[in-house]
């Protein structure tokens, strides 16, 4: 950029020549490289005069714009005259800033691929009318900072939704809050629904007055995993406790050699105990994997 100001030195002379030097005049310039995936680098330099087009550096030439007449034609015409010029111009915005923007991206790419899900919630705000319910809808923890949220009925999006401002939080994550305006007897059937790309096309959605299908699909699986594990609980007890009961009635002649049938018993007790703890430790395992598969 120290090289740009530098052009601008002989640019008062170079464009209107014999003209007062102590009128001030105003010379804009904008330069830079762009890359696209799957195409090469590209560069440009544009320059304005008093506020309008005046030239542009194109390939390997400054190319005069068409409604600046023949004063950029002539600057033009001069400037292309200075190769070296060309040659670090081309070297500055055609080499080292393609580099250096790629350098930025490689540094940067955690971040740009970094996605967190957001978490949502309903409430009631302050009552706007008599009669009338504010229904707020809370996204927060969510990135990147593009979201979709809205309140639904059904498939169809209502058009009183409105929005606050995106706010950051302290993890760098964003929070936004959607509001509708609604008669008390029509919240009914009412829905917030959350759209983002961290979800994988796996909306949230959350009904007024209920809960997100996601929270209800855990909590039936936990009362579902719960309930089973007290049936085989049961059902390994009552096989322990026959066990218990049959041992002292077993023949003196099963056990050979003064067999101690106190052990016998505690053996079965041993047994059913890890038959146990190994059915509850599967249980176990599939209820996390099935939570993963919810989630």
């Amino acid at each position: 950029m120290l090289f740009l100001l530098l052009l601008l030195l002989p640019f008062r002379e170079l464009c209107c020549p014999g003209e007062s030097t102590a009128d001030p005049f105003e010379v804009q310039i904008s330069a830079g490289c762009k890359m696209q995936a799957g195409k090469a680098s590209e560069f440009f330099i544009n320059g304005a005069y008093q506020g309008s087009d005046f030239l542009s550096f194109q390939g390997s030439f400054w190319v005069p714009s068409p409604a600046a007449g023949s004063r950029a034609q002539n600057v033009c015409k001069v400037l292309n005259h200075y190769r070296d010029i060309k040659e670090i111009v081309q070297s500055m915005f055609g080499h080292t800033c393609p580099r250096f923007l790629a350098g930025l991206l490689v540094a940067g790419k955690s971040e740009l691929e970094r996605q967190v899900k957001p978490e949502a919630w309903v409430s009631s705000g302050p009552n706007p009318r008599p009669g009338h319910l504010l229904l707020v809808c809370h996204v927060s923890g969510f990135y990147p900072k593009p979201v979709w949220v809205r309140w639904m009925r059904g498939e169809q999006e209502q058009v009183g939704t409105q929005h606050s401002d995106l706010l950051p939080n302290a993890d760098g994550t964003w929070y936004l809050r959607a509001t509708l305006d609604v008669a008390a007897g029509e919240a009914a059937g009412l829905s917030c629904r959350v759209k983002h790309s961290s979800l994988r096309g796996h909306d949230i959605i959350i009904h007024w007055g209920g809960y997100s299908i996601l929270l209800i699909l855990i909590c039936l699986t936990i009362v579902v995993t719960l309930v089973m594990l007290v049936v085989v609980d049961s059902s390994f007890k009552k096989q322990c406790s026959n066990w218990n009961f049959i041992s002292p009635h077993v023949s003196s002649a099963a056990f050979p050699m003064g067999a101690n049938t106190q052990d016998t018993r505690s053996s079965g007790r041993q047994l059913c105990l890890a038959q146990e703890l190994w059915i509850i430790n599967r249980f176990l395992k599939k209820w996390k994997t099935s939570l993963k598969q919810i989630w």
